[in-house]
């Protein structure tokens, strides 16, 4: 009964990533196809393109749900009914995006990413917007600002969220060095190191609480980073 399952749980999964091709390249489309060959694992989890699949389709444990958890995490810290909230770097399926959109009845939910699927459609309180979020976004009227490793994105974020004072969450990743002839990162720990220090020094100088950091784990050896007012 159990390989049953798994073989109609991979299979779907397969129809998925079939049926919707468009939304990633040969390579992605390849690493997808072989990690679906191995099922529910914590290290399947933590990619992000196949994680969206996943979680589209429902076969994430809640307990192991990345975006459940994140999503807890913001509501704990910020709370999430009634805000204005930007996610950057939100993904092809924009799955923490969606899951906010509908806990929220109030507030609404913009997630920026250039690879978000063409067919996937906003809503009123849900925008998504096909492009980058950089230091040049317009963030007027945003409460909240949010990010699930969006890598690199991590930057621009925190420099909004710090130069208009706007509280932020932010999960970082492997963003560092970027390979830019002009990146003096020799790894991502100084990067991570880096990104912090410029987070917890723009945070005092703005008088916007403190920095917090903490680690969840069991999804991800990379912190989570705050302001707490």
């Amino acid at each position: 009964m159990e390989n049953n399952e798994k073989l109609i749980r991979y299979m779907s999964v397969l129809a998925y990533i079939k049926t919707h091709a468009a939304y990633w390249d040969e390579y992605v489309l390849g690493s997808m196809k072989g990690y679906a060959q191995r099922g529910i694992d914590k290290e399947v989890f933590f990619k992000d393109s196949i994680r969206e699949v996943y979680d589209e389709l429902g076969y994430i444990p809640d307990d192991q749900n990345m975006y459940i958890s994140f999503l807890n995490l913001i509501n704990q810290q910020f709370g999430l009914e009634g805000k204005n909230i930007v996610e950057v770097g939100g993904g092809t399926l924009p799955r923490l995006g969606r899951r906010i959109h509908l806990k929220q009845n109030t507030g609404t939910i913009t997630v920026y990413d250039p690879r978000i699927g063409k067919d996937i459609k906003g809503e009123d309180r849900f925008v998504l917007k096909r492009e980058e979020f950089t230091t040049k976004t317009p963030v007027k009227g945003v409460d909240l600002l949010i990010g699930l490793m969006p890598c690199k994105g991590a930057e621009p974020l925190i420099e909004q969220a710090i130069k208009h004072k706007i509280d932020f969450m932010v999960w970082l990743c492997e963003g560092g060095p970027h390979g830019d002839y002009f990146d003096y990162f020799e790894d991502e720990e100084e990067w991570i190191g880096s990104t912090i220090y410029t987070a917890t020094r723009g945070i005092e100088d703005q008088r916007m609480g403190k920095l917090v950091k903490i680690k969840q784990e069991e999804f991800s050896k990379y912190p989570i980073i705050y302001n707490q007012r």
